[in-house]
This record gives C-alpha cells, structure tokens and sequence, in this order.
C-alpha cells in the first residue's frame, strides 16, 4: 500500500496521538525500541523480524552504540540501504538501491553491512518512521522470510509469535470494518480505508470521550474497547480498542456492534 505524502503524513500524525495513549514515555520518547538485547535474538534476526512486521512503506533505523543504519521496507519486503552513519566504504555503493534476487552480489554485500555494523551489538534499537522516496514504484525488494533463506538466518532463538489478539480481532471482524489505525509496540502495523475519516473521529469523538474519562473518579485503563456510535455523517460507529501495548481506531457498521463486542470478548478477555 503507497500513500501519498500528505496521507502518510497525516497518519503519522494521527498514529502519534493514539501511541501516546499506551506507550511508557520513559520507553518510546525518541520512537526507539530495543528489539535485540544481549544477542538475543541475535541482531541480524531482531532485524529481518522487524522487516516482516512491516506492511506499510516505512524508514527502519536500527542503532547500536554511534553507529545507525537506515533501510527501507514495505509490504514484508526489504527493499534497501537508505542512510549509514557514521558512512562507511562499503555502504556508499548500496545507498539507494533496490535489493533483487537478480542481483545476489547487491544482497550479500547489504548482508555483510550489517553483520559487520552489528554481529557483535549487545543493544540494538529500532525506530520506524515515515518513509522517504526511494528507487522506482516497481522494485518491491526481497521478502524477510526470502532473505531468512539467502541469509541463512536462524530464527529457532526466536519463534515467530502468533498474531497478537488486537490483529485477530480486526482480521476476524474485516467484514464489518471500513477503516482502521492499526499500531503495535509503537509502530504502524497496518491501516486500511479513509484515513481522513478517522482523523475526523479523533477530533471530534475520541478527544472529548477521552478528557471526560479522566475527570471520572476511577478512569479506564488495560484492555477494553470503546465504542462509539454515530460518530460519521453515513452513521458509521466507532470504535476504539487497547490490547498491551497495541492500539487501534476504527470504524464500522452499526450493525455490527454485538458481534464485534462478542468478538472482543472472546479474543481479548
């Protein structure tokens, strides 16, 4: 999925304002999260894992000590080298190209990059961020799970967790959903339909709801759903779900409120 500048810029906005709702800012102040810790897992897995959780188009820069690597990904895919620095010799040729299977020299030289970068990371950190301009519409990159492969990639140190419950609930209920905000541990997991319609139910449903729970003498908190009826002209509903550290906005039809509360129930509670 490509949006366009004011779009992807507007769902950043928007994302922010929903992560805000369940991150620890101590965690998520500068957008970083640690994916590899101690070698575990080991970085260049932390690193493909982060590839494979990316559905739309998105800067990952990964960090470990003074050194950070910028690739660009979407739809699974690794598409390539953006920035490095401090820059290195053996970037500098990589930088803005596209990674094909065609291409087996391009990949093996991005795959001693980063091993070399960060084989040895006791620390490496991730920030997803709005995607930059890079290569042409057509060159989709390589798959993580394509690279796990070429890589010979390890991932019995870390399995791949099954779908968190929040994913389920959105996948079991599509029928019904028209548009969603989709964040998991701090980063856009996945969106879908009129993004202009749910910046309109932030602003005029989700912040009032919000600032009168707070005032309440015990406000919400952990897991629940809010929903909220009528929140569109068409009398679509609205709804607002946290699970952990994921959090969705959504809309959908009103017809449909029973069984996505039944739904949430049987998934999340």
């Amino acid at each position: 999925m490509t949006l366009d500048p004011k779009q992807t810029s507007n769902l950043d906005a928007l994302a922010l304002k929903l992560q805000a709702l369940v991150s620890d800012a101590d965690v998520y102040a500068d957008g970083a999260r640690v994916i590899s810790q101690g070698g575990t897992p080991p970085p260049l897995s932390a690193i493909l894992q982060a590839v494979d959780d990316t559905v739309l188009d998105r800067k990952l820069v990964f960090g470990a000590g003074d050194t950070t690597i910028s690739l660009v990904a979407s739809g699974r895919r690794l598409r390539g080298l953006l920035d490095m620095a401090p820059m290195s010799t053996a970037a500098q040729p990589l930088l803005g190209q596209t990674i094909s299977r065609e291409d087996p020299d391009g990949i093996a030289a991005l795959h001693d990059l980063l091993v070399t970068a960060f084989a040895n990371a006791t620390h490496l950190t991730l920030r997803s961020l709005p995607a930059e301009r890079f290569g042409s519409g057509g060159e989709r990159g390589v798959t993580a799970s394509g690279l796990d492969t070429l890589w010979q990639v390890d991932h019995e140190q870390q399995p791949k967790a099954p779908a968190a419950p929040l994913e389920r609930f959105l996948a079991d209920n599509a029928g019904a959903v028209s548009s969603f905000l989709y964040l998991s541990n701090g980063a856009i997991a996945a969106s879908h339909g009129d993004t202009a319609a749910l910046q309109m139910i932030w602003d005029t449903q989700v912040e009032a709801y919000l600032a009168a729970e707070q005032k309440l003498a015990n406000p919400q908190s952990g897991d629940r759903l809010i929903c909220l009826e009528g929140a569109l002209d068409d009398d679509s509903a609205a709804a607002l779900a946290f699970a952990g550290n994921d959090v969705a906005l959504l809309t959908y039809a009103p017809d449909h409120t029973g069984a996505l509360h039944a739904s949430w129930h049987a998934l999340i509670t």
